[in-house]
């Protein structure tokens, strides 16, 4: 099921293209046993201006399924937790650990329908919290306590489960996550809608870790690389002995194909260097082309420059732009192109 925003919609209409953004992949849990986790670090305890976001598909609606926790009442280390109870998106959050004082809060409406697919969103501060729906913010009822900071908990960060007070997983997914990402920082409502619709590259500012769940093997306790390169590693996730399947995702990105610094645009390689560069870029073609349509679009999806293009070669400057992460799309394709580091 294809998902664009408004404003993404409005941008390939108004740039007279027409996108062949391409299926990924996600994780498919099936509801009894399989998770994924990532074991405690100080990055993933972000006590106030916390941004989780992820694309989620459900085989089941009723009851409770976990997107992610980093939580357990039973030793008073409950932290955050988002959930789908009963079709609703629910976050909840704790400032000293004690279940006894959770504070939650729960969608107005039904978000899921059995096999729909939806992009959910939570930023929360110590004084406000929203909760975003395929980039748009939804209403919402406080169920229980009141805004407030998360305490740092201990608990590992686990995908696809909770742990319940006695110490037993409880709560399992059923159904696939997909592009699963957090910040420590207040993302704009245009930022929510640019990453809903785009891969990431892994260096954007904020990023504490991204997961979006490409080219894993299947397997018993596979590794799940962490693609925030602030973190790397460190961040990596494992999953249980029965790993959740790898199948393909819901969501689709625009920018997948998105490459360091070569594509392939009609049969024509096209070469970009250097990359990454402090003004000047070339642009080289494997094959003489005429009037051929350059555009450079920032990390909000904003087009920035535009140029048309003849030749074999020719030099661009992009002196002019700030320091930052661009994309170079080249002709008639948005889903794609070359990543520019501006430095």
């Amino acid at each position: 099921m294809k998902k664009l925003n408004y404003y993404a919609t409005v941008m390939l209409l108004s740039f007279g293209i027409q996108s062949n953004a391409q299926q990924n992949d996600a994780l498919s849990f099936n509801g009894t046993a399989d998770y994924v986790q990532v074991m405690n670090a100080d990055q993933l305890n972000i006590i106030n201006n916390l941004t989780a976001e992820a694309w989620v598909q459900l085989d089941k609606v009723n009851g409770v399924n976990i997107v992610f926790s980093k939580a357990w009442c039973g030793i008073s280390q409950a932290a955050y937790t988002m959930s789908i109870a009963d079709g609703k998106l629910r976050w909840s959050w704790n400032a000293n650990g004690n279940c006894n004082f959770s504070s939650y809060i729960e969608t107005n409406n039904i978000v899921f329908q059995v096999g729909e697919c939806h992009h959910l969103a939570v930023v929360h501060t110590n004084t406000n919290v929203l909760l975003y729906v395929d980039g748009v913010s939804v209403p919402y009822t406080i169920m229980q306590g009141s805004y407030s900071n998360i305490m740092q908990s201990t608990e590992p960060l686990r995908i696809g489960i909770y742990r319940g007070l006695s110490g037993s997983f409880m709560y399992y997914m059923d159904g696939k996550i997909d592009e699963l990402k957090f910040w420590d920082a207040v993302r704009t409502p245009q930022q929510i809608s640019y990453s809903m619709n785009n891969a990431l590259a892994g260096n954007e500012s904020n990023l504490v870790a991204y997961y979006d769940f490409e080219n894993l093997v299947a397997g018993s306790f596979i590794t799940i690389p962490n693609k925030a390169t602030a973190t790397g590693s460190t961040l990596d996730a494992v999953s249980s002995s029965t790993s959740p399947l790898i199948e393909t995702s819901c969501a689709i990105l625009n920018n997948l194909q998105v490459e360091e610094n070569t594509l392939i645009v009609n049969n024509n390689s096209v070469n970009v260097y250097p990359n990454p560069t402090t003004g000047f870029v070339t642009i080289e073609f494997e094959k003489a082309v005429d009037n051929e349509l350059i555009q450079v679009i920032d990390t909000y999806g904003k087009k920035i420059k535009e140029f048309k293009l003849s030749g074999l070669q020719t030099e661009l400057d992009l002196s002019d732009l700030t320091k930052g992460i661009y994309y170079l799309n080249v002709g008639n394709s948005i889903g794609s192109s070359v990543k520019i580091i501006k430095e």
